[in-house]
């Protein structure tokens, strides 16, 4: 079954606690979400013309380092709605690892089955260290590589054992319509979906950690200056660029 689309916070947080994670209605205006699906429909397609494009998989595309190709980006990896959710998996200051696009184009073949903290040995602590949200801005379904979950596998608190077939459990599509954000657990086991239509299925992974745990992206040196020099108070938090307690201090400094 799965759980059920909702724009109640509350309950969104219930379905992450207990199934690894949710479904969020659209949190922004209607002509928001159409600006951030236009922008990287057109990103996407210019990159895979160019040589900059990284297409892989028989047809599945990533665009990286999106903040640094449009100011709709930065406006996306602040959204309140899902940083509320974020805040309650990853705790007190917790910040953007990574933002880029995935993009499950036709014929693509499927992602082997993953948790996102798979950096951590085991054994896990019983909470999250990294939590993902998927801002699908196509319609997700079965058939255009919507991403697969196990629900509650974030509860094993370890990745797929290899070797015991494992990777080849049975996965549930997370369908939603375009503007829905699909939020999740790092320790959740997911996979990206194989396209089998004949149109791309865009989304974008807005990835965060806990304030102690090193960033996917290194944001101070692959960030172009624009970018923080117009940053908000919560952007420049989210880069990385307050200290978490005693961590990230400059001459034992806050």
């Amino acid at each position: 079954m799965g759980v059920e689309l909702t724009d109640d916070l509350d309950r969104a947080a219930k379905d992450l606690d207990e199934e690894g994670y949710c479904l969020l209605a659209c949190p922004v205006p209607e002509a928001e979400f159409q600006a951030l699906r236009d922008h990287l429909h057109r990103l996407a397609a210019q990159e895979r013309a160019s040589e900059a494009g990284y297409v892989y998989d028989g047809g599945n595309q990533r665009v990286f380092s999106l903040l640094n190709k449009g100011e709709v980006y930065e406006r996306n990896v602040q959204d309140p709605s899902v940083l509320q959710l974020m805040e309650g998996l990853l705790g007190y200051s917790f910040l953007l690892s990574s933002t880029h696009a995935n993009i499950a184009g036709p014929g693509g073949a499927p992602m082997h089955i993953h948790a996102d903290q798979t950096f951590a040995r085991p054994p896990w602590p019983q909470y999250a260290l990294v939590a993902n949200s998927m801002w699908m801005l196509d319609d997700f379904t079965a058939e255009n590589g919507a991403t697969r979950l196990v629900p509650r596998s974030h509860l094993l608190g370890r990745e797929p054992d290899y070797s015991a077939g494992e990777g080849n459990v049975e996965t549930l599509p997370a369908c939603a319509p375009a503007g829905s954000v699909l939020i999740f657990d790092g320790r959740l086991w997911h996979q990206t979906g194989a396209n089998r239509t004949d149109e791309p299925r865009h989304g974008i992974l807005n990835y965060y950690c806990r304030g102690y745990v090193r960033q996917q992206q290194n944001f101070f040196t692959g960030l172009a200056p624009h970018v923080p020099e117009r940053a908000t108070p919560v952007m420049k938090r989210l880069l990385g660029f307050e200290n978490y307690f005693s961590l990230g201090l400059t001459d034992a400094l806050p």
